[in-house]
């Protein structure tokens, strides 16, 4: 079989176990398996095939054994402002492309990653080889561009508020959910004041203040998003101002999903305007280039402690690590 090349990349399929096949004769001096190596080899590929520089921000989020080693240590938060100010300094361009696997989290600190990312770049296209969800969904929205396969997905943008569960654990409970159960119980307390005793132990868990926290809170997320839409992605469109407004109105209502981790998928991201491209379809050889980057990044979370990723094509990274603790199991009589 031909093997692939720089200028032929194209000569094989793509897939997980090709990566892996890869990267078992891809070894360091001491002979271990050069993850770091190939991976960053492969980011170099891409920004000659672009002509632009790569960043990435990933996350091994979805493996939950690594989520619990590193304290939940998988969302979006100020601490990684130092990653992406690591992975910016030596890029001069002002054109950049961004690799982006996140669940999310806070919108202050998703505002403050895109305010960097913003005053360094006039244009700046995203690639989502799988999922950016929360508030990673609305860091792709501050970007010029999307790019994605068919089978990737973003998610909505409504806020989540961690409350206590009544039984001394903390539940991720949606904005507009809170919203609606004070709603249903103020309308329940004035139609049966006898009903005020069976809401009460529900609503005493509740901190003062609440509702309005969650009221702010989507207005927020929503205000920051239309923003950046107004700006960046529909900064050359007439009606830039209604089309932003349509998109936060959408993404933004928890009752058009009934769950934060609902997909949305790429028909319904173009059907909201929202400038997200088929990257299959727009540029073949550049999704096998991005494919082959993503299953080495997804390698090298499998079989190292890395759990969060930033790294630019010129060479640059800076990762979290977990201390794996292997514990070795007694084999019975």
């Amino acid at each position: 079989m031909t093997q692939p090349t720089e200028t032929n990349p194209t000569a094989k399929q793509i897939t997980w176990q090709s990566v892996k096949e890869e990267l078992n004769v891809s070894r360091t001096q001491a002979g271990a398996i050069d993850f770091d190596g190939y991976r960053k080899d492969k980011l170099r590929v891409i920004e000659r095939h672009t002509k632009r520089p790569l960043l990435v921000y990933a996350v091994d989020f979805l493996n939950q054994q690594k989520v619990n080693a590193c304290k939940g240590d998988v969302s979006i938060d100020l601490s990684d402002l130092q990653g992406f100010r690591e992975i910016l300094k030596n890029i001069k361009s002002k054109k950049v492309d961004i690799l982006l696997h996140s669940p999310g989290g806070s919108p202050d600190a998703a505002e403050s990653v895109v305010q960097v990312i913003r005053d360094n770049f006039k244009e700046v296209r995203f690639f989502i080889p799988l999922a950016a969800k929360s508030a990673a969904t609305m860091i792709a929205l501050s970007g010029d561009e999307i790019l994605m396969p068919a089978a990737a997905e973003l998610g909505p943008i409504d806020p989540q508020f961690s409350i206590p569960d009544g039984a001394g654990g903390r539940l991720l409970t949606p904005a507009q959910a809170l919203i609606d159960q004070f709603e249903r119980a103020k309308m329940d307390i004035q139609d049966d004041q006898r009903l005020a005793l069976v809401w009460a132990p529900i609503l005493q868990i509740y901190s003062p203040g609440l509702y309005q926290l969650c009221i702010n809170a989507i207005t927020r997320s929503k205000e920051l998003v239309k923003e950046w839409l107004e700006n960046f992605m529909f900064k050359k469109t007439a009606n830039k101002s209604q089309l932003a407004q349509n998109v936060v109105d959408y993404l933004g209502d928890h009752n058009n999903f009934k769950s934060h981790g609902k997909r949305v998928p790429l028909s319904k991201l173009q059907e909201l305007k929202i400038v997200a491209k088929d990257i299959r379809k727009e540029d073949a050889t550049l999704w096998n280039l991005v494919e082959e980057a993503w299953y080495a990044i997804e390698h090298t979370f499998g079989n190292t402690g890395a759990y969060k990723l930033f790294e630019n094509s010129k060479g640059v990274t800076l990762v979290k690590i977990v201390q794996t603790v292997i514990q070795p199991i007694s084999a019975g009589r």
